[in-house]
């Protein structure tokens, strides 16, 4: 008896005290490894949304500072499609308060170079190819292919004589398609004379009148393929208010970043001051604001940029400001999923957030709202092609 009890002693097993000890130290240890799940997870994830929003806005700027750079690709002495001049700005108001995202239409060589040019009666001998002769002269210009015209048509949207397209020969010499047949193409000069001959195998660019414009909630016709607000780039179809509109009927617009709510212009020019040089370009940017040097104060916004001297042919500069969202509001990194809010609205350029389609109308329906989404904003100040004038 005395050597049993020993051994019952020694089997015994654990008591309900320690179990439910060891049961609350692990529920411990799986909740804080959960609790660092989740973290981890939700940190990953605002990580990724403000990498997205980066790129959007950095895609968006760099295509609008592209597109300001080449504006014109040469000398202009006629509209190109529905542009009037090189830029066509178009501030969502011209007075007052601005109280949305702007537009702007630019005249820009689409793509590559579509062909080269090289034929009678321009081409004289191996070296000089092209000799421009007074303008509206009408000459022949033989593309590589057949096919090269045919692609071309395609990107005219559908004829290159009806309305007239536009080409651009190496940004020095630009001329109307007055016939296009196999190969050949029917210009007629419409830019100044050149100094000198142009060498043959010279490129042809086919220069269009691009819009980009801001597309809000609710996504009209689909443009941003459900992801509203958006940027979208193209031929608008038509007007709307005097503006070219790529919600129009017949517009070729596609969406270029999605979440971009926001694009703001403001313009430095030469030569729309009367009291500047008489208001005679002379290739320094008029002072505005009346402080010695160039600052801020010297660009001009909320302009229909239609009245006396200051017409589009004087901008010299753009200041572009571009403004993304997050497509999903943070949760936080807590597991109670409280939204990271933006209390104060932003102020992009003349245009503060709290006022206008961004307090009310389109963007009241967005989801999520607007104090509840991140945004970054990116500025960058372009200087256009014909400040070399």
């Amino acid at each position: 008896m005395l050597r049993v009890r020993p051994m019952k002693e020694d089997q015994r097993g654990v008591t309900l005290v320690e179990l439910m000890i060891g049961a609350v130290v692990a529920s411990l240890v799986v909740a804080a490894g959960l609790a660092m799940l989740t973290m981890s997870e939700k940190a990953m994830r605002t990580s990724e949304q403000t990498v997205d929003t980066q790129q959007n806005v950095r895609l968006a700027m760099e295509l609008l500072s592209r597109d300001l750079r080449m504006a014109g690709y040469g000398p202009m002495s006629g509209p190109v499609g529905n542009c009037q001049s090189a830029v066509v700005p178009a501030d969502h108001t011209v007075t007052g308060p601005d109280r949305g995202p702007d537009r702007i239409s630019l005249v820009v060589p689409v793509g590559n170079p579509v062909g080269t040019a090289g034929n009678p009666p321009w081409v004289f001998n191996a070296d000089t190819a092209i000799n421009a002769g007074p303008g509206g002269a009408v000459t022949v210009i033989a593309m590589p292919a057949a096919a090269v015209v045919t692609n071309m048509t395609a990107e005219a949207g559908g004829s290159l004589t009806a309305p007239p397209a536009t080409v651009s020969i190496g940004g020095t010499l630009t001329g109307t398609v007055t016939a296009a047949a196999g190969a050949n193409l029917t210009i007629n000069v419409t830019g100044p004379p050149i100094e000198g001959p142009m060498k043959r195998n010279t490129p042809v660019y086919l220069l269009q009148c691009i819009t980009y414009q801001i597309i809000p909630p609710p996504d009209v016709g689909g443009l941003c393929n459900g992801r509203s607000p958006c940027l979208v780039r193209g031929v608008a179809g038509g007007m709307t208010a005097g503006v070219l509109d790529c919600t129009t009927a017949g517009s070729r617009c596609t969406s270029i970043a999605d979440e971009i709510e926001d694009i703001q212009f403001a313009y430095a020019c030469d030569g729309c001051v009367a009291g500047i040089n008489s208001g005679t370009p002379d290739r320094i940017i008029d002072n505005q604001g009346g402080a010695a040097g160039f600052d801020q104060a010297d660009f001009v916004s909320n302009n229909p940029w239609t009245l006396g001297i200051m017409t589009p042919d004087k901008i010299r500069l753009a200041q572009v400001t571009v403004v993304g969202r997050q497509r999903r509001a943070d949760q936080g990194f807590g597991e109670a999923n409280r939204q990271t809010n933006q209390s104060v609205a932003l102020q992009v350029s003349d245009h503060l957030h709290s006022d206008g389609v961004f307090a009310a109308g389109d963007y009241a329906t967005l989801t999520p709202p607007y104090t509840s989404t991140r945004r970054r904003l990116l500025t960058k100040t372009v200087e256009l092609r014909n400040l070399r004038k």
